[in-house]
């Protein structure tokens, strides 16, 4: 019994973002963050979920309780937090992750972690500050710090990355942002540097900033529908029951 990968689409452009060290997605209401976190998380879902070379698994913190539920019960899935106790436990979670494969590199005299990458997912991140922000900002702060070697990543989004939500201190380690449409000039600099911006359109364009890259990069959003992405899920839940039904016989075994 082995894992194999799913039949379908999937986008460059969100390839290449799942390859980044951090990523941060920022926009005003309505202006496509869902859409694009979405899309980033169904092109993962074209690769292995074990630990190994190439997989990709996620830690998901979804503030609102609505955005990444879809994903929750997905054989990728190492957490999935949507309570306040949650949400920092399972920071806690990945950083403890995180010193353990530095561990495992130590051991092995790696300078790159050789198992899965693994993304925390963070929607509404200004909801988590807001209301968090004491006890998350160290563990955000170390994970963006040392999470890159250990292949352990993060995706952020959130409406405006100003210095109250996005502290300088973590935000510098985030060299790769896509910013979609905003209100004004001075929300588009906040978020990429210069204006530009608020002449996007509402949603489906974005400017990306890459590291290396000394001009921003104008990109269309694909958009994957909501059947598609439950199908997709359904497709890797329906693949790992055979492994649960087994986990489960090995516990009573035991």
């Amino acid at each position: 019994m082995k894992w194999t990968t799913p039949a379908g689409k999937y986008n460059f452009w969100h390839t290449e973002l799942l390859e980044q060290k951090h990523l941060m997605i920022a926009g005003a209401a309505g202006s496509g963050k869902s859409v694009l976190l979405n899309g980033i998380i169904y092109n993962a879902l074209f690769s292995f979920p074990c630990d190994v070379p190439g997989g990709k698994q996620f830690i998901l913190i979804d503030p609102t309780r609505v955005e990444l539920c879809i994903y929750k019960k997905l054989p990728h899935t190492l957490r999935y937090a949507s309570e306040p106790v949650e949400m920092f436990q399972a920071l806690q979670y990945a950083m403890a992750l995180t010193e353990e494969r530095y561990k495992a590199m130590q051991r092995k005299r790696l300078r790159l972690y050789d198992g899965s990458d693994v993304y925390v997912i963070i929607d509404e991140f200004a909801d988590l500050m807001t209301t968090q922000a004491r006890r998350v900002k160290p563990l955000i702060q170390r994970l963006a710090q040392i999470g890159r070697a250990a292949r352990v990543h993060i995706i952020l989004c959130t409406q405006c990355p100003i210095a109250r939500v996005i502290p300088t201190e973590i935000k510098v380690n985030f060299d790769s942002i896509v910013g979609l449409h905003t209100a004004n000039a001075q929300q588009s600099r906040n978020i990429i540097g210069v204006k530009g911006c608020e002449l996007l359109p509402q949603y489906g364009e974005a400017y990306y900033i890459k590291p290396g890259a000394a001009l921003c990069h104008s990109r269309n959003i694909p958009l994957f529908t909501d059947e598609q992405i439950a199908a997709q899920v359904k497709w890797w839940t329906d693949q790992a029951k055979p492994f649960q039904f087994l986990r489960r016989m090995f516990k009573k075994t035991v």
